[in-house]
């Protein structure tokens, strides 16, 4: 997976480990470069000084390389991994965009935002690992092979001795390493969903003193986040040191053997080729441990491409590829025996059961029941949120299983209990999801909201900033704000879900009369529990035990035009 994401950016890598191979040339020429300047002192030869000084230049050449293909490497490599950063998040949040709603019903938000965030940078530092000095690594041990076979050929078998003992290392503590790193991850995962919960919670929390219980609560989290990172540290840690261990005993080893070897007579080295093989023996005890040392990172990263993977892969996703797309829309819509199960894990639960209902374009339906009667999967069923399990559901008399989804809703609008808006003005709140809006059209829509007198009292009107989820807003403004993005949309089907239950009374007249306005002329779906708020629906429904109990004629007769939008 990871050279599949790194292939468009292989101009980028290939050049920037060509910089770098210069770039990190001196760790393998200035060894040579001793050795020489050891032996021409060591021989003392005519000419000497300018064999040192040739040998000096050379080492001095490829230290001073060092800026410009540093930064060279830099650029290009830094180029080529943010990219790679950024498409990864772009691709995670095209695909939150695709999976169903029902994946959302099973995944905390807080796991998906660790994947975004923590996961990425994973990625990203894995790359940085396999880039600067993995390859400085692999490199090195190359150098030192070849050097060794060249100069000293029979110390090469020696070189090879540290395959079997880097293999012994790694079999004993790799695994455990990523069993450590996946619990810290997965326990990342939970503290970053629970501190969600717990800044959404802060007003129940405020409300019920209850503060203490709830920082115990989080903090006992962030406790066991504490204890899964410690065990992972001090494995990574024991790795590390068993591994310095072991190398430097062997390195020792065998420059002492060397050193003995030559001394008594049994090989005739020179002085720089004693230097040189204890450098080089340095070189790939060094580039071992460098690499065992970023076992930790490559686990990380490896751990994280999985988790990015299971988002990527997940097959639950809303499918319109190919579906027919929704151009028009009058308004039709119609139950057949439809029936809805939430599936989850060996747990099954039906929600609707055999549900016929026929209502006609312009027709408003209230539909009334018990917490846990199935309004709100009826609600998703008409969003195309969710799909019938069996049983049909039709628009404008056109199965909904065979039309793109996506073109349907931009002729639906809802309007719920909680309006969900984000940090930015009013403005880009009103005009979200719909685009080539005219002023005329937009004031149009504030005004059928009842929203033009308080946003007039704002400082800086329809470019006031609203805050984080609208914080400096009312709910009844928020709520007529929700009314005017939903205007501006001139939906043909409504739905209005619980829109004025937690408002107060003068707020509600308010958002009422708006709601009125908004409800003229199209299919609308009413879920209350206030029968006050179905005085215009044409019929009323009683859903009980995810059955359709009872249907009664309402006392509303709204039928007017609805204005053209501009």
């Amino acid at each position: 997976m990871l050279l599949e994401l790194y292939w468009p950016e292989r101009r980028w890598v290939l050049a920037g480990e060509i910089a770098f191979l210069c770039k990190a040339s001196p760790v393998w020429i200035l060894p040579l470069v001793t050795a020489n300047i050891i032996d021409i002192i060591a021989k003392r030869r005519a000419g000497g000084f300018g064999a040192l000084a040739t040998n000096a230049g050379i080492g001095a050449a490829f230290i001073v390389q060092n800026i410009p293909t540093g930064y060279l490497f830099a650029k290009f490599i830094s180029r080529a991994i943010r990219n790679v950063e950024n498409r990864l998040r772009s691709a995670l949040t095209r695909r939150f965009q695709m999976l169903s709603i029902g994946y959302y019903d099973r995944v905390s938000a807080g796991r998906l935002q660790t994947k975004v965030l923590r996961d990425v940078e994973s990625v990203e530092q894995l790359s940085r690992q396999l880039s600067d000095p993995a390859v400085a690594a692999v490199v090195s041990i190359l150098v030192a092979i070849g050097v060794t076979a060249w100069r000293m050929p029979q110390f090469l078998p020696v070189l090879f001795l540290l395959v079997p003992l880097v293999a012994i290392i790694r079999h004993t503590m790799s695994e455990r390493l990523r069993r450590y790193n996946q619990l810290f991850r997965k326990e990342l995962e939970t503290m970053s969903a629970q501190v969600n919960g717990m800044i959404s919670m802060i007003p129940v929390t405020r409300a019920h003193a209850a503060e203490e219980e709830e920082i115990a609560r989080v903090e006992g989290r962030f406790g066991k986040v504490r204890d899964a990172a410690q065990s992972f540290d001090r494995h990574a840690t024991l790795f590390g040191a068993t591994t310095w261990v072991a190398f430097m005993l062997f390195n020792l080893s065998c420059f002492t053997a060397a050193a003995g070897l030559t001394y008594s007579g049994v090989l005739s080295l020179t002085p720089g080729e004693i230097v040189l093989l204890g450098g080089y023996f340095n070189a790939v005890t060094a580039a071992v441990m460098q690499l065992n040392s970023m076992l930790p990172v490559i686990t990380r990263g490896f751990d994280a491409l999985h988790s990015i993977g299971e988002v990527l892969e997940e097959p639950d996703i809303e499918e319109n590829r190919g579906k027919r797309a929704v151009v028009s829309v009058r308004g039709a819509i119609r139950f057949e025996n439809v029936s809805f199960e939430f599936r989850r894990e060996a747990e099954e639960k039906t929600a609707l059961r055999d549900v016929n209902l026929d209502v006609a374009p312009g027709e408003t339906i209230g539909v009334v029941g018990p917490s846990g009667s199935g309004k709100s999967t009826l609600m998703s069923l008409l969003t195309g949120f969710l799909r019938p399990t069996s049983g049909r559901l039709l628009l404008d008399g056109v199965d909904m299983n065979s039309i793109d989804l996506r073109s349907y809703r931009r002729h639906i609008a809802v309007v719920g209990q909680q309006t969900i808006l984000f940090d930015g003005t009013l403005r880009e709140n009103i005009i979200y999801g719909t685009s080539r809006v005219s002023e005329d059209w937009l004031r149009h829509a504030i005004e059928a909201a009842n929203a033009g007198a308080f946003i007039a009292e704002l400082p800086r009107g329809l470019d006031t900033p609203i805050g984080e989820a609208g914080a400096r807003l009312s709910g009844g403004q928020r709520q007529r704000i929700a009314i005017a993005r939903a205007m501006l949309r001139n939906p043909r089907v409504l739905i209005l879900d619980e829109a004025t239950s937690a408002l107060d009374a003068a707020s509600e007249a308010r958002v009422q009369e708006a709601l009125e306005r908004l409800m003229t002329g199209r299919t609308t779906f009413i879920v209350a529990h206030r029968v006050h708020t179905l005085r215009k629906a044409n019929r009323i429904v009683r859903l009980e035990n995810g059955r359709l109990a009872e249907e009664e004629p309402g006392p509303g007769k709204l039928r007017f035009a609805v204005p053209a939008r501009e």
